[in-house]
């Protein structure tokens, strides 16, 4: 039945649609094709030593999101795919030119949401470069991973491992976390809940592994992520109020640029307390704009209210995740409602 629905559509979609589903279609079966069971990744003498080392690490990161974490037990994450490239997506986000609404794509099975994923870099970048022609505010975000809930057994893909195990552990905790709750046509729930499952997951790793001397620096870079995130947040809170005001259109952009450039600002004084660490100079080696900020929203808005409802239980994860369940299948407004989030 799905397959007879997801061919009605491509048949009824136009034809930049048809070259997309193509497009991701071939992406998606050439990652599939290029799986490997772990174990067996390991075993083969052709294995560079960084790399068996890493994918040990991940069977014991695995092993823990499930007993420790009560996350999927399920094929993902158990096969190793190098799709030999940087990144393994490139995410394209559109907002209008005054506006942090995320333009909306909609698929089958998966709803809508609030970004477009693209498996060569220069096919995302030429559809950023037709949105942005069009006058949407742009931004091209690679990502080293992505999840298809379950729908296909993801594998590890080579762009992870050159991450440290800390941040490993966290895209793996983050990835499993979509595969347990989806929010139907909720980027902003989604993201931010696998975000607070991450964290939560972090932490409990290190407890588990025995690495306190681990733990300080985790704590400082989190305190440094708060603190741009909240940066972000700001800023982004004012160009909102800023777009929903009285103003005329053209005073609008002025003080958008404005903004933008005192965002600028804040962050290179902010950054002088953080003892030479430049980890996020990159965020402004591009034009700011709308796009930037946009997915700061939906990835970090609401991770204090989902970290809420973890303390509320007690850290009883499989309690979290029945309440969760039980938000996932509300109206939108009534899950913000229940979380008491405010858009």
């Amino acid at each position: 039945m799905r397959f007879l629905t997801l061919l009605l559509v491509l048949l009824l979609s136009g034809c930049a649609e048809l070259q997309y589903y193509g497009h991701a279609i071939s992406g998606q079966l050439e990652v599939l094709s290029k799986r490997r069971p772990i174990p067996e990744v390991i075993k083969n003498p052709e294995t560079k030593p960084e790399v068996v080392q890493k994918l040990k690490a991940v069977e014991r990161m695995h092993d823990f999101a499930i007993s420790n974490l009560a996350l999927p037990d399920s094929d993902s994450f158990r096969s190793y795919a190098d799709v030999g490239r940087p990144y393994v997506l490139w995410n394209v986000f559109a907002t209008p030119e005054l506006s942090l609404q995320t333009k909306q794509w909609c698929y089958p099975f998966l709803g809508c949401l609030g970004y477009r994923s693209y498996f060569e870099k220069a096919y995302a970048e030429s559809i950023a470069m037709e949105l942005e022609q069009q006058g949407w505010d742009v931004h091209v975000a690679p990502s080293p991973a992505y999840s298809t809930r379950g729908f296909f057994a993801d594998p590890i893909y080579n762009p992870m491992l050159r991450y440290d195990d800390l941040t490993l552990a966290g895209i793996l905790f983050h990835e499993l976390a979509h595969e347990k709750i989806y929010f139907k046509n909720d980027s902003e729930l989604n993201e931010s809940f696998a975000v607070a499952v991450q964290d939560e997951g972090v932490k409990r790793w290190l407890a588990h592994e025995d690495k306190p001397q681990y733990y300080s620096e985790y704590v400082i870079d989190q305190q440094r992520d708060k603190q741009f995130v909240g940066l972000l947040l700001k800023y982004r809170k004012q160009l909102e109020v800023l777009y929903q005001s009285l103003e005329t259109d053209n005073k609008k952009r002025i003080k958008k640029r404005q903004t933008l450039g005192t965002l600028r600002r804040a962050y290179f004084v902010m950054r002088k307390g953080w003892d030479g660490y430049t980890g996020f100079d990159h965020w402004f080696n591009k034009p700011l704009n709308n796009a930037r900020l946009a997915p700061v929203g939906t990835y970090q808005g609401h991770v204090k209210a989902f970290a809420a409802l973890i303390k509320k239980y007690n850290g009883d994860l499989p309690m979290f995740y029945q309440q969760v369940n039980e938000l996932s299948g509300l109206p939108m407004d009534e899950r913000r409602e229940k979380l008491k989030i405010k858009n």
